[in-house]
């Protein structure tokens, strides 16, 4: 069973929901790893920008550089300071 299944099914027990954009493991602030991504939006060592869908996710940090993209999921890898996410207006 994926990391991802297990966290997944815990919710549910807890809260009966699941409706989720994409999913997030981090590590330490040094790389992240994303799922879910639809479309990249921006890609810069300082800014990195991504859509998932109904939601928006922006990085910011220093040194940050894609290590992976397949399918949907990115590995970024730097000093990673700040996440966050927007609305989406569609």
């Amino acid at each position: 069973m994926s990391f991802f299944r297990e966290v997944t099914n815990s919710i549910i027990e807890s809260v009966g929901v699941f409706d989720f954009d994409y999913n997030i493991i981090g590590y330490g602030g040094k790389a992240l790893y994303i799922e879910g991504i639809k479309r990249i939006l921006k890609i810069d060592p300082q800014n990195m920008c991504f859509d998932c869908g109904k939601k928006r996710l922006s990085l910011i940090g220093e040194d940050m550089t894609v290590s992976s993209l397949v399918g949907g999921c990115v590995t970024v890898m730097g000093r990673i300071v700040t996440l966050t996410e927007e609305e989406q207006l569609r």
